[in-house]
């Protein structure tokens, strides 16, 4: 079978030859321009969906690094910052420290709460430090929000919240960049729990251990015997039986022995080493330790006093046995919670919301719970907003931000003084609250005693209590509270340190493993996009020798046609 081809099909054959080999020598040669063997994903399907796949991993690596910039420079601005906290603590422990010598003069105590006082201020900069990003460091979640705030009063309040900012740093792996002020500086175990007697005896108190005991009135001048406020030792024992027993009475029954009555009545004195005897004369005072609380136990004798006949100095006027009747009897029971109250700048009028008491009255909202059965389920720890609208409040949870749902709206109870109860807390409302003003309440808990708050209280003892014998030992009392709480809030900073070295430890290891995937990815990379030069010059070499050989028997056989026979 003889096929016939036509000249229009010999050129056009032709012409499609040359433009397909003249295609392929352009194509060979802006991949040897380019360096790139892939240009269009139909030179190599598979290799193209890989490739795609490669920049996306490219992408979030490069991601990964920046986050791990951005960790490292926080968690180490940080880490200077608590470096600077500590140096300062550890200079306020050597000035409470020094506070506690007994031959200082009052203008040596002034002189070291001025200290005192420039450090506090000093800390409580540190404490509201802020990043290159103009956030707060330690305010956990709210880096908006400015998390330490002196109140009033001279105490201190946490605004921010229990938060932790984290940054991603490899494909499972996050790094928590800051730590928020609670946990560091506000939750810091308080060695004393106890309502403060200072060595004042039961006259002094509002109510006697034992509601059926009298006790007399001891006039300052008589008063012998100081107990100080006492140290948490056992915070388990502490909680177990020192609170299942309290109020406890402590009573002399002679001048060398006392006796401790629990709540009931029971004398639990054997529980004590020593069994109750100490030496009223012994240089230091007499160390108690009582189901985890330590006690310093004082006798001073003042001009006149024969210190032969203790007994009649210090023995109670009661029948020895009888707890808390006599001259020298004191309570030992846990502090209530204490509250700190906040005025918004924005407030119309000048009211003020003061105090804060719970008690063990029926609740008669939430009856028949009492008072701190209702605030001990339902008053949040963080703290709540009251906001005033005429004649009852609305009760938000703090840290407050627009949109907080309502928890409660309760009505101002008239008075005088006017009075709100939340969740069982109760404060006095002195003058008339305008519409919309609002006031922050926190709960300040025995358990813990920020780091602010325990040197504010340590200055103003210095500056406030008397060269006496009862000055010396309540300066010896706030010295030893601030002491074993300054160890207890170094201790917290020291912890979190130690964890953002180990952060820290982490970034430096997630660099080098993410910058040896980046290396891989790259290589990957390199193997699937880029030319190999050496081929791809041979087969330009040979595309060339192609296309020269097609342009040649092209005009070859152009010229073979009929006409070129007619003469």
């Amino acid at each position: 079978m003889v096929m016939r081809i036509s000249s229009v099909q010999a050129f056009n054959n032709g012409v499609s030859g040359l433009g397909r080999n003249y295609a392929n020598l352009i194509r060979t040669q802006e991949q040897i321009s380019s360096g790139n063997r892939i240009l269009t994903p139909a030179d190599d399907p598979v290799a193209s969906v890989r490739l795609l796949q490669l920049e996306q991993q490219q992408a979030v690596l490069s991601q990964y690094k920046g986050n791990l910039t951005a960790a490292k420079n926080s968690l180490t601005q940080e880490e200077t910052t608590l470096d600077s906290v500590n140096t300062v603590l550890q200079r306020v422990r050597e000035l409470a420290v020094r506070a506690g010598g007994g031959a200082l003069s009052a203008e040596d105590r002034r002189s070291i709460a001025t200290e005192l006082e420039q450090r506090e201020a000093e800390l409580l900069n540190l404490m509201n430090s802020r990043n290159a990003r103009g956030e707060y460091l330690f305010a956990g979640n709210l880096g908006k929000t400015e998390p330490f705030i002196r109140n009033p009063d001279g105490t201190y309040s946490y605004f921010g919240d229990e938060g932790q900012r984290s940054l991603q740093v490899a494909s499972s792996t996050n790094v928590a960049i800051n730590d928020n002020g609670k946990r560091l500086f506000e939750d810091v175990t308080n060695a004393n729990r106890l309502q403060s007697n200072g060595g004042v005896n039961n006259a002094a108190l509002p109510t006697p251990p034992l509601p059926a005991t009298t006790i007399p009135a001891v006039p300052a001048n008589e008063q012998r015997v100081f107990v100080s406020p006492g140290l948490v030792e056992d915070n388990k024992a502490f909680n177990s039986e020192f609170r299942s027993g309290e109020p406890y009475s402590l009573a002399f029954v002679s001048g060398k022995e006392f006796r401790i009555y629990d709540a009931s009545g029971a004398d639990v004195t054997s529980e004590i080493p020593g069994g109750g005897q100490i030496d009223p004369l012994a240089s230091g005072g007499n160390t108690i330790n009582f189901r985890g609380m330590r006690f310093q136990l004082d006798v001073v004798l003042k001009e006149g006093d024969n210190p032969l006949d203790l007994d009649g100095l210090l023995a109670d006027t009661a029948t020895p046995g009888t707890p808390g009747a006599g001259t020298h009897s004191f309570t030992l029971q846990s502090a209530p919670t204490e509250f700190a109250v906040t005025r918004s700048s924005t407030n119309a009028s000048s009211a003020v919301v003061s105090g804060g008491t719970v008690d063990d009255a029926v609740n008669p909202t939430h009856a028949p719970l009492t008072n701190q059965q209702v605030f001990d389920r339902m008053f949040p720890t963080s703290g709540v907003l009251l906001r005033f609208n005429g004649t009852d409040f609305d009760v938000y949870s703090q840290p407050y931000s627009a949109g907080n749902p309502v928890l409660t709206t309760a009505p101002i109870t008239a008075g005088p003084p006017d009075t709100v109860n939340v969740f069982g807390a109760t404060f006095e409302v002195n003058g008339t609250p305008g519409v919309g003003d609002d006031f922050g309440v926190k709960p300040q808990f025995q358990e813990q005693r920020s780091i602010l708050n325990t040197i504010s209280r340590l200055r103003q003892t210095l500056e406030s209590s008397p060269t006496s014998p009862a000055g010396n030992l309540a300066i010896r009392d706030e010295v030893a509270i601030a002491l074993k709480n300054l160890d207890n809030g170094m201790g917290n900073v020291l912890e979190v340190q130690t964890e953002i070295g180990a952060r820290l430890n982490l970034i430096d290891t997630t660099e080098v493993d993410n910058e040896d995937v980046t290396l891989v990815n790259k290589a990957v990379q390199a193997d699937l996009r880029e030319l190999d030069y050496a081929e791809a010059l041979s087969r330009l070499s040979f595309q060339t020798i192609i296309l020269e050989a097609a342009q040649q028997s092209y005009v070859k056989i152009a010229g073979l046609n009929l006409f070129n026979q007619l003469r």
